[in-house]
């Protein structure tokens, strides 16, 4: 069945049946929690207005912690519970998470000298139950030449993503098949309402691929859209303890020295931030930002005091001159905090705690999700699926099994030593849509090579036509069309 042709049967699966839950949102929480009702056997509709993963989830530095952070405020419940679903996730799912040694490189005069951090990290040890690498000193170490000056180092035991945030939000999605799970991206949520009478919310949603609309029914819906929850709210007129305070971050990519294997960790100075050096294939990423902002659109996009600040921190702690034109490639996410709804704080986003909170409206069957990352997306998962139990009938008694996920085929790609998932493979089996979804998530080709994949001087082009041909079933005018959308997206 060709591509086209699923995503008809999709969109008519959706209208033709009542679901027990519909998600709106497809990042990392709505895609966890997907993956839980479907193996409980419930009949669900995963929906986002862009494409799986388009937003926050896209924009990690895919790094698995545990809570190290909440040590500074003395929350040390957080710590124990995002150690302990760290180390969980480690142990299921080996094949997508590993475990990895980080260095916190000291300079002479840092604010916080070798032995508070050393003391720091091995309470955060001890929290995690001694299930990783007890933390240690060194006086020496291969990265040290890369470094402006260096008094040594603290090295402990966190865990990274093994490919990337994208393909791991992905991972919960794919084995779910027709008829009782249904996803579609690129399917926006732009109202509806909820029938008393029959228990059910009837909801409108447009495909964006084409020009139909369908009406939806279910008996709950999740919000689950991220940085966007607060509208989606809105247009039902949801009401919620909880909002959004909003802190951009960003990240900008260099290629990696081949010593540079493990994530190097910098104090940076105000607000005791940190800047970090983090190893992706052939790219090293440095960063992140912390800026608040008000509105989550205009916070997927790197202004250029961000680049400067970057670049200015970079140069401050490694010894070779970093340049705006030695950048590979920008990340920019925006973080959704969780605040009670009264809050009006002008505060440092990192003084704001990344746990999630979870509501549920009083008077309608509507759960909504705030705040995350994730380490914790499983833990989100299953109190959402504890709340939602109310409003949902028994589940069946013979669940059906996921479909089983085959070796993903490769192909070479100019400028990379490693092949990359083959395109029509992603258009069959993994909702790739257009360019951007193949080159941004189905692959990290847009984040490893320059110009979002394109090559500094367009070497590339060739190529991606190739693959825009594969998206577009051969139709040479739509694939020239996508073509030319992402080359002006990308300059």
């Amino acid at each position: 069945m060709s591509a086209g042709a699923l995503r008809t049967e999709r969109l008519t699966a959706a209208r033709d049946q009542t679901f027990d839950a519909v998600i709106i949102g497809g990042g990392v929480n709505g895609a966890c929690l997907y993956n839980r009702l479907c193996r409980e056997g419930y009949r669900v509709a995963l929906l986002d207005r862009g494409d799986f993963a388009c937003g926050t989830s896209q924009a990690s530095a895919m790094m698995v912690w545990g809570g190290l952070l909440y040590l500074r405020c003395f929350d040390l419940g957080s710590v124990y519970r995002f150690s302990r679903a760290r180390d969980s996730m480690i142990r299921e799912m080996g094949d997508l998470i590993s475990p990895r040694v980080f260095r916190y490189c000291t300079a002479p005069g840092a604010v916080l000298g070798k032995y508070v951090v050393l003391g720091g990290l091995y309470a955060y040890w001890l929290i995690g139950h001694f299930n990783r690498r007890h933390p240690a000193l060194e006086a020496h170490y291969p990265e040290e030449r890369l470094l402006a000056q260096s008094a040594g180092s603290l090295t402990y035991e966190e865990a990274v993503l093994k490919m990337s945030d994208s393909r791991f939000v992905l991972h919960w999605i794919v084995p779910h098949t027709l008829p009782r799970a249904v996803a579609l991206n690129y399917c926006a949520v732009d109202g509806g309402d909820f029938a008393q009478s029959e228990g059910v919310w009837r909801l409108r949603a447009q495909d964006r691929l084409g020009t139909s609309q369908i009406e939806i029914r279910s008996r709950l819906v999740v919000n689950c859209a991220g940085v966007w929850t607060d509208q989606v709210n809105a247009a039902f007129a949801i009401q919620s303890p909880y909002k959004h305070a909003l802190s951009k971050g960003v990240y900008i990519s260099f290629p990696r020295p081949s010593d540079h294997e493990i994530p190097l960790i910098f104090e940076s100075g105000a607000h005791g931030d940190v800047m970090t050096s983090v190893p992706w294939g052939p790219v090293a990423m440095w960063g992140p930002t912390e800026t608040a902002i008000d509105d989550a659109d205009q916070g997927f996009v790197a202004a250029p005091e961000d680049v400067r600040f970057l670049l200015d921190q970079r140069n401050r702690c490694l010894k070779a001159e970093s340049r705006k034109e030695d950048i590979l490639a920008l990340r920019c996410g925006v973080r959704p905090l969780a605040v009670k709804t009264n809050y009006n704080k002008n505060v440092y986003p990192l003084e704001l705690s990344r746990r999630f909170r979870i509501a549920t409206d009083p008077w309608r069957p509507w759960i909504s999700t705030y705040g995350g990352k994730l380490t914790g997306c499983t833990l989100l998962a299953a109190k959402v699926a504890a709340a939602a139990r109310p409003f949902l009938p028994s589940p069946p008694t013979v669940v059906p099994r996921p479909r089983p996920q085959g070796a993903v085929p490769r192909t070479p790609f100019p400028g990379l030593e490693k092949p990359v998932p083959d395109p029509a493979w992603c258009k069959a089996r993994e909702f790739c849509c257009t360019l951007e979804d193949y080159l941004r998530r189905r692959t990290n080709i847009a984040q490893w090579l320059p110009r979002g994949g394109l090559g500094r001087h367009d070497e590339n082009l060739p190529h991606l036509r190739a693959v825009c041909l594969v998206l577009a079933n051969g139709d040479g005018e739509a694939a020239e069309a996508d073509l030319a959308r992402y080359r002006t997206q990308v300059a």
